[in-house]
């Protein structure tokens, strides 16, 4: 007993100089983590820093050391063993560091198959001085420990140690609680910073004793992660000084799929696609409403939409049509909170209407109007039609597609007649949004303004009638080409009318107004991950999705990818394919888009 009482004692100092040992490595995190803004949050970093990874270290003690204490009570066995496991927990913290500072995420699949990639040898190198040099560390320390036990316990320091420790970590989470309950984003921000870490919340406690308002919290809860802070664009925009600007009118069409712009479905659209450049692989940036929208106007992953959101950061684009001396207009068939916000963050205003039919004709009466009063100056009008996701058409308008149906009962047990019903359905609303963007060609026919206007008309999302077998309705359930691929026409005043097969994007219509109508400078990687349309077109995936799930197209497959590093291959028709590994190094090129707008230390 007298042996295995030294060897605890022995195993405490151990864990309190490997505790050193892990805040060292752990400064890392320091350095790459974004700095909060203000003293109290800079000072919770530090102190969580101090808690989180004595904890760690202790817990790891508690676990593996302790235990053996007693199975093994041979010092010089025990000893090695602790230096065995002690170095292969220090190996993995700082792998864990490497991780963070290259793309702000812990170890996962992904972040360990690229680490230990044959084309990525740095991580090799750094083991391979790392290894033997944290063994000889802990080697040393253990020996050390040992031959001075005597001293440590007259000196008296550990329980000093161990309060100051000990008060870290209840601080870090104490603090926590009162930053989640009161909304403190320095503080709250930092949840991701360190791995295995979890602080502790108590809102549901704090309501039930009436300390914090729920309808405050339901207020300023956000579904999406903390905002961070983000450079956009990442170097002041230069533009060309251009004497002649286009107009450009871009109308939007919720719920569009690729598939509806033929000669039958929307035959005013397909005209005007004879004469212009049809884009007939094109994808939205995402599958709903808010990633189409936002997608269009930044030129950048879904991703940063919520940072953009709280951040209040405005478009390149819509900031530089402006500083051109653009007359902008918005127009919205509802009431669009992603164009709203997007065009708050600008200084705009946007004209909004109910919704669905009523309000797709009341937006293109509201953008006639305007459009009648802005002849003198270049401008660019953005039309939002919603009429399609509604699946609504004017009571005395003709079926083209029969039989129908409003909805369908029990969409699993459905029949094929009644799914083609809905689908007819949503048909007919589509050739009535047609009609609807002849009223907006015909106008600007009118006007004078049609041949030298560059004319947009895209879809911001698709729409799915259980088109992959997978009971999948509506949007925003996967990202197959039903619910994410959609039409792509672009008038250019001049130029002649050809068909582009090649996989584009919604990101990459900002680099192309960008540097084709502002003639920017600057190149289009300080401000978008897009490209331009109008120049060859050099890449091998299309990157679409939101901060918790990114999906990649290639040619032949798609990858998707969630927040956690789980990976998952599919063919084009949305299938899994059996055993099909990822392309690392088109994840780590998709894994730098996702970061590239985030400030570096």
């Amino acid at each position: 007993m007298d042996n295995v009482s030294k060897l605890i004692s022995w195993g405490h100092w151990f864990s309190s100089i490997n505790i050193l040992f892990a805040l060292i490595i752990a400064i890392r995190y320091l350095v790459a983590a974004e700095w909060p803004p203000t003293f109290l949050g800079q000072s919770y970093l530090l102190i969580s820093w101090l808690g989180h990874f004595s904890f760690i270290s202790f817990a790891f003690y508690l676990v593996f050391i302790f235990p053996i204490s007693f199975f093994v009570p041979y010092e010089r066995i025990l000893r090695l063993l602790a230096v065995f496991a002690s170095t292969a927990g220090l190996t993995i913290l700082l792998l864990d560091t490497q991780s963070f500072s290259l793309f702000r995420f812990h170890l996962n699949p992904l972040m360990w198959q690229y680490l230990f990639n044959d084309n990525n040898p740095s991580t090799a190198n750094l083991l391979f001085i790392a290894i033997p040099f944290i063994f000889l560390l802990q080697l040393t320390a253990s020996e050390l420990i040992w031959r001075n036990l005597r001293p440590l316990y007259r000196a008296n320091h550990g329980p000093k140690i161990a309060v100051v420790l000990i008060i870290a970590f209840l601080l870090t989470h104490l603090v926590n609680i009162w930053a989640d309950a009161t909304f403190y984003r320095p503080i709250t921000m930092q949840k991701a910073n360190f791995p295995l870490s979890y602080p502790m919340t108590a809102k549901s406690f704090l309501i039930r004793q009436g300390w914090v308002d729920e309808a405050e919290i339901r207020a300023h809860q956000n579904p999406h992660h903390e905002g961070r802070t983000i450079k956009y664009p990442l170097r002041e925009i230069e533009h060309n000084l251009v004497t002649q600007h286009p107009n450009v009118v871009v109308v939007m069409v919720d719920a569009l799929r690729a598939d509806m712009l033929n000669k039958t479905n929307m035959p005013n659209l397909s005209r005007l696609a004879q004469m212009s450049t049809e884009y007939q692989s094109h994808f939205s940036g995402g599958n709903h409403e808010d990633l189409g929208i936002y997608s269009f106007f930044y030129g950048l992953p879904g991703r940063y939409w919520p940072d953009i959101e709280q951040n209040k950061t405005p478009s390149v684009l819509l900031s530089s049509l402006q500083q051109a001396g653009y007359e902008l207009g918005l127009f919205s068939s509802n009431q669009a909170p992603s164009l709203q916000a997007i065009a708050a963050n600008s200084q705009l205003n946007v004209s909004t209407n109910e919704g669905a039919l009523k309000g797709d004709i009341d937006a293109i009466k509201q953008w006639q109007e305007w459009q009648a009063n802005n002849q003198t100056k270049p401008s660019f009008s953005f039309l939002y039609l919603t009429a399609a996701s509604a699946m609504e058409t004017p009571p005395n308008y003709p079926e083209l597609f029969s039989p129908t149906t409003s909805t369908l009962k029990d969409k699993k047990l459905a029949e094929p007649q009644q799914q083609e019903a809905l689908f007819n359905r949503y048909k007919n609303a589509i050739s009535y949004t047609d009609i609807l963007l002849a009223q907006v060609f015909d106008r600007l026919t009118e006007t004078n303004q049609f041949d030298n206007s560059i004319i947009i008309v895209t879809g911001a999302y698709g729409q799915e009638f259980n088109d992959l077998d997978t009971n999948q309705w509506g949007n925003h359930s996967n990202y197959g080409w039903p619910q994410t691929q959609v039409p792509l026409v672009i008038h250019w005043p001049g130029q002649t009318a050809q068909k582009i097969e090649q996989d584009t994007s919604h990101l990459d219509l900002v680099p192309t107004l960008m540097e084709q109508v502002l003639a920017t400078k600057t190149p289009s990687r300080f401000y978008s991950t897009g490209q331009n349309l109008l120049e060859p077109l050099k890449r091998n995936y299309i990157l679409m999705g939101d901060d918790n799930d990114y999906v990649v197209y290639q040619k032949d497959s798609i990858i998707e990818l969630n927040a956690k590093g789980d990976t998952y291959v599919l063919d084009r028709g949305y299938n899994p394919i059996p055993k099909a590994e990822p392309d690392v190094a088109v994840l780590m090129q998709v894994l730098n888009d996702l970061r590239r707008f985030y400030p570096a230390k």
